[in-house]
């Protein structure tokens, strides 16, 4: 069974907003509850890290082998919140935050890890914020609302899972579609090469063989002497019948084969060049500037 990937979190827009608007909402709130400079300064800092590490967690292009570093160096910046400023619920809805970020990253048994952790620290915090009895309706009320930060991060993921699945549905689908496309093609150059070898090519050599045996007879009475014309006439209509005959069959050979066929387009163009310059006996040059770009076979195929 192929293992859930770890996904990142920068196609998560909403989450992006949510977590940087209650970032901003708890430094306000956390300033505003402190009443020296220096812890103000600590706390707002702290807030500012936890925003610059998860802009950066965003902008990672390496984030599934960080992703467990991520949260660990969130959690710390969290506890440095909670030693700055007294505990409170604005500053623990930051592990609510993060519970969805885990859900929506990590799959099944490390996710699940995570929120454990994250209602652990928020239990905790509640214990010393409130009285024990306050404390423990706080922990009962914290597992639906993990719960919940759960099933909202779980949802998530699995919307950008199934978002990836069709997208590689439709990668394979248009794979599928071009090759229909070229072997009906293919098939309809077969087509035509049938119908000109069974129709065109059958008459020439019929009409070929008719002017031969008519320039034979020919010869062969006392007409030939008296009519030279006539027979210069027919030996030059078999002539042009035969090689009228030949292009038939190189037409009928192209068609017939793919001429990019398992090979790069410049090697085809350089083939045709040389098939041309040994055909007409023109000097065809081909030259290659640049690195050749991949293009669709039907772009190809005209070139």
């Amino acid at each position: 069974m192929e293992q859930e990937p770890i996904l990142p979190l920068n196609r998560m827009r909403l989450i992006n907003l949510a977590t940087y608007m209650t970032v901003v909402v708890i430094g306000v709130l956390g300033i505003g509850g402190l009443t020296n400079l220096w812890p103000r300064l600590i706390f707002a800092g702290l807030c500012l890290a936890f925003a610059l590490v998860y802009a950066g967690a965003i902008r990672s292009k390496d984030f599934a082998r960080r992703a467990h570093g991520y949260f660990a160096l969130q959690t710390l910046l969290f506890m440095g919140l909670i030693i700055v400023h007294s505990p409170s619920g604005a500053v623990t809805f930051l592990l609510f935050i993060l519970a969805i970020h885990a859900t929506t990253v990590f799959p099944g048994r490390s996710a699940a890890r995570w929120v454990g952790l994250f209602y652990l620290l928020a239990s905790l915090s509640d214990f010393l914020t409130y009285d024990l009895e306050n404390a423990i309706g706080s922990a009962v009320f914290n597992i639906a609302l993990f719960f919940l930060a759960g099933m909202i991060g779980h949802n998530t993921r699995q919307t950008e899972l199934a978002r990836r699945a069709n997208q590689q549905l439709i990668e394979e689908l248009r794979t599928a579609h071009n090759q229909l496309h070229d072997l009906a093609v293919a098939e309809e150059r077969n087509r035509l090469a049938r119908e000109i070898h069974d129709g065109l090519g059958h008459y020439l050599t019929a009409t070929t063989i008719q002017i031969q045996g008519a320039r034979a007879l020919l010869a062969k009475t006392e007409a030939a002497s008296q009519a030279p014309a006539a027979l210069a006439a027919l030996g030059k209509a078999e002539t042009l019948l035969q090689e009228a005959l030949a292009d038939v069959r190189r037409s009928v050979a192209a068609l017939r084969a793919t001429p990019i066929k398992n090979k790069p387009l410049p090697t085809a163009i350089g083939e045709l060049v040389t098939e041309c310059r040994a055909i007409s006996g023109l000097e065809v040059q081909f030259d290659l500037l640049g690195v050749p770009r991949p293009l669709n076979s039907q772009v190809e195929l005209t070139l």
